[in-house]
């Protein structure tokens, strides 16, 4: 228990209110994004054509998918805000352009009165939900991982922020069933409340204030460049942070809309009792995120990943095996929360992989990559996943997590964390016959890592000493 609590004993109170305000913020954020991901196959029908099945399967891929589609173009944008005007700006704005798509989808006329206008405008809307969440999302993350400077602390506030987004998932799935209990277009009710504390949530955002690192950054930007090592990993940790990003949107497409499709077609449940189990998942993901948090205070949190992913290789065949003997609630549950667990993020290492990029560029290009992957796969694995079930039955969806889990644990081991550039950089020069020892540019900050690490429990010093 004093452990648990010792985040928010040494963090200023300061701090500790912008960490609240952020996180908060973040929780309201994904309430509002993720209520129509929830509420799909109930919602997306009311603005779609009903004369041609596949059409309309079609169409509600990509209303589902327009949201990620503009992410790279977000990045772009939020990026360069982030880096040059600082993380608030971007975190104040976010929240608000999502309050006002929230409060338009539900005035929205259906499709039995405008026709495809009706679609292009849940389309245009969901597109602005997706450029709003790209600098909401990284930009969280950024701000928590930089305001909270404490090893292994840092690991627990840095889960917190993917913790949030699954809560805020889970009050979207637990107040749409509600709401659809009184009334069929009850969802309406949701995308209201959705607006009014997301406009609360703006105003509240604009109090906070910079990191330090940011602000000191903005100081003495000459101080802030990257070392030559750390310019020469940052193109290779740029690839290998895309292909840790590629295997969730497969995963979370799986688990909430595919997954969602089964239960309602094959198994037969009705539209309350899937919200209800997806609510289950989302609980059960929150709780294995934090263990994984806790976990990395002993152990090195890219160890904990390369775990994590070994298991997936010999769990989802198995449940996959099971789903293909007898599909049930029970079968189904079981293959989503495998999906769900073996492909959760890439925590408890974000903030090791956030601070591995320079100050000056870090907003942009985390997002960027984030982006990148999230824009190709979510655009992609709806019509994947589609097309591969119906050429190849569970087997081709299985065949897509497998082969993005395999990029998943390749990105791992090309991805080099900050502490360890120093010798990668020395182990690549010495296997071209070179002697290398650590470059003199580089001696006082490689000390000042280890300085500030100097406190860590003994297995993970001894993983940033090696």
């Amino acid at each position: 228990m004093a452990k648990a609590s010792a985040l928010s004993q040494r963090l200023p109170l300061e701090e500790k209110k912008a960490l609240g305000i952020v996180l908060t913020g973040n929780f309201l954020e994904y309430f509002d994004l993720m209520l129509f991901s929830h509420l799909a196959f109930v919602v997306a029908p009311y603005f779609m054509p009903k004369t041609d099945p596949l059409v309309t399967k079609l169409l509600t891929i990509l209303t589902f998918s327009s949201s990620f589609v503009i992410r790279p173009f977000a990045a772009l944008f939020w990026g360069y805000i982030g880096d040059n005007f600082g993380r608030v700006v971007v975190l104040s704005y976010t929240t608000l352009i999502m309050a006002v798509t929230c409060f338009l989808i539900p005035n929205i006329p259906p499709y039995a009165e405008i026709g495809i206008y009706s679609t292009i405008l849940i389309i245009g809307c969901r597109a602005l939900q997706g450029f709003s969440s790209a600098g909401e999302a990284k930009g969280a993350e950024i701000f928590v991982a930089e305001i909270v400077p404490q090893f292994p602390k840092i690991f627990l506030a840095s889960a917190l922020v993917p913790i949030t987004c699954d809560l805020g998932g889970l009050f979207a799935t637990l107040l749409g069933s509600l709401c659809l209990s009184f009334s069929t277009e009850g969802w309406k009710v949701c995308f209201y409340i959705g607006a009014a504390i997301a406009f609360c949530s703006s105003i509240s955002r604009k109090k906070l204030r910079e990191t330090k690192d940011f602000l000191n950054y903005c100081r003495d930007k000459k101080q802030a460049k990257p070392t030559p090592v750390q310019r020469f990993f940052e193109r290779r940790n740029f690839l290998a942070l895309v292909g840790l990003n590629m295997i969730c949107p497969t995963a979370f497409y799986f688990s909430y809309s595919f997954g969602s499709d089964l239960l309602k077609d094959t198994v037969g449940l009705s539209v309350n009792l899937i919200l209800l189990n997806n609510s289950l998942l989302l609980l059960i993901e929150i709780v294995f995120l934090f263990m994984c948090a806790r976990l990395a205070y002993r152990f090195d949190p890219f160890d904990i990943l390369k775990v994590r992913t070994y298991l997936s290789f010999l769990l989802m065949p198995l449940t996959f095996l099971m789903l293909y003997i007898h599909t049930n609630h029970l079968t189904v549950f079981l293959t989503q929360l495998v999906v769900l667990l073996s492909t959760a993020s890439f925590d408890p290492a974000t903030p090791i992989v956030i601070r591995s990029f320079g100050i000056q560029t870090r907003f942009s290009r985390y997002s960027k990559a984030w982006a990148c992957a999230k824009a190709l796969m979510y655009l992609s694995t709806g019509y994947l996943t589609f097309y591969f079930h119906r050429w190849f039955g569970i087997w081709g969806i299985l065949g897509l997590l497998m082969f993005f889990s395999t990029i998943f644990c390749i990105s791992l081991y090309m991805f080099v964390p900050y502490d360890k550039m120093s010798e990668a950089y020395i182990r690549l020069k010495n296997k071209k016959g070179e002697k290398w020892t650590i470059p003199e540019d580089l001696a006082g900050s490689y000390k000042a890592v280890k300085q500030e690490l100097s406190y860590l429990p003994s297995q993970l010093k001894k993983w940033v000493e090696k």
